[in-house]
């Protein structure tokens, strides 16, 4: 490191004492984060006729981080399943973590999904979305988490969101059952695997545009496999795509129609929570910045303690 910052000096390169700052504040915050979360009091979850799964999917670097973004919507509602999926880098002290903070979660052990989706997929003739599965690590969000959800909709969410108020927009689709689902909208320059004409050639009707998949709720069935399947049989570059799952995703949304997006009161890339302006949510998109973590510390764990002012 200090030949780093020598050789750095030479240049008077200050962007990189920025990021070398961002990263000492995030590792600072990470830390606080970590004991915060150790100290929130347990929630009960009510599971009996729940209409709703929530999922996730994390891994040991971002567990902290999960499990802050799982409590910041189940603070708001706890009629639901809460499934965890973890990369398996989760060692028993993080799970037994997860069981006393969500009473009722249930965690899926990848060593054991890789044997059980793996032969669901392979006694459905679906070797191609087999294939992908056993390399893909966003795969699960494709497969485990539809194979394992036990109601009408299941909610996906990434380890970068926070949920600030009652997300009333979600909360009424799921009651209503008027729409399939909603999304998060993305950025302007947001990617999929397949360009403008591919995807005209590939699907019947025009896509979704700017969805992102970080905050998605849907009522997909396993139809979605045989789905993926047919584009992975005429399209098998997209296997190297790192947008895969948010495209199959968006296309298959396209096509069943009926999925609305969140308005921008559900913000990403803290455009709205940067300009001030009120938000119910915060996909932060996963950064050297330390948001998340203040915004956690700051503004949501008080409440959730009853020590806000």
């Amino acid at each position: 490191m200090i030949a780093k910052i020598r050789h750095e000096l030479k240049f008077g390169n200050t962007h990189y004492y920025t990021r070398i700052s961002e990263r000492v504040l995030k590792n600072r915050y990470r830390g606080a984060l970590e004991k915060h979360v150790k100290n929130l009091p347990p929630l009960a979850l009510e599971k009996d006729n729940s209409k709703l799964t929530l999922a996730i999917l994390a891994n040991k670097r971002n567990f902290y981080e999960s499990v802050a973004a799982l409590y910041s919507f189940c603070f708001w509602k706890r009629d639901l399943l809460i499934h965890y999926h973890e990369d398996g880098t989760l060692t028993g002290a993080e799970i037994d973590l997860l069981k006393r903070t969500f009473a009722g979660i249930t965690v899926f052990k990848k060593a054991n999904e890789d044997v059980k989706v793996q032969e669901y997929l392979s006694s459905k003739n679906l070797d191609k979305c087999a294939s992908l599965r056993s390399h893909f690590i966003f795969s699960l969000r494709l497969f485990d988490m539809l194979i394992e959800k036990q109601t009408p909709y299941l909610l996906q969410i990434d380890s970068d969101v926070l949920f600030f108020s009652r997300p009333g927009v979600i909360l009424n689709i799921i009651d209503s059952e008027n729409n399939n689902g909603c999304y998060n909208l993305d950025l302007p320059n947001a990617a999929y695997t397949f360009g403008d004409d591919a995807m005209k050639e590939i699907l019947s009707v025009p896509v979704i545009q700017r969805f992102n998949a970080g905050v998605f709720l849907h009522n997909f069935d396993d139809a979605l496999f045989e789905f993926t399947e047919d584009i992975l049989n005429k399209r098998p570059e997209a296997v190297n795509s790192w947008h895969l799952e948010q495209t199959i995703f968006a296309m298959y949304a396209s096509l069943k129609g009926g999925f609305i997006a969140l308005p921008k009161e559900y913000d990403l890339g803290r455009r709205e929570r940067n300009a001030g302006n009120k938000i119910i949510s915060e996909h932060y998109v996963h950064s050297t910045g330390h948001d998340f973590h203040k915004d956690f510390i700051d503004k949501l764990f008080p409440i959730y303690t009853g020590k806000n002012s």
